[in-house]
């Protein structure tokens, strides 16, 4: 399998927008999970609801800031070592 990596900067919009979208696939995919009768696919589905989660909470404490009265509208989040698979996209 091909993986690559990036560093990418996200605007303190994208990075909003990105929580919000994670937020909201996070929602449906809790009642997949309930749903589903298959064991195998339910930890799977869970398996990927945990790093969802784990990633969401690593975009809020980034977006925080160390001091969130210093913070401009122009804050930026960095997200390093981002891996993907191309054949994924």
């Amino acid at each position: 399998m091909d993986v690559s990596s990036a560093t990418i900067s996200l605007t303190a919009d994208e990075s909003t927008a990105v929580r919000t979208a994670l937020r909201s696939y996070l929602s449906d995919l809790r009642a997949e999970i309930v749903d589903t009768d298959n064991p195998g696919y339910r930890r799977d589905l869970r398996s990927e609801r945990a790093a969802l989660e784990s990633a969401v909470g690593k975009l809020d404490d980034a977006s925080r800031g160390p001091d969130p009265v210093t913070l401009t509208a122009s804050r930026t989040v960095r997200v390093v070592d981002m891996w993907w698979s191309p054949e994924e996209h």
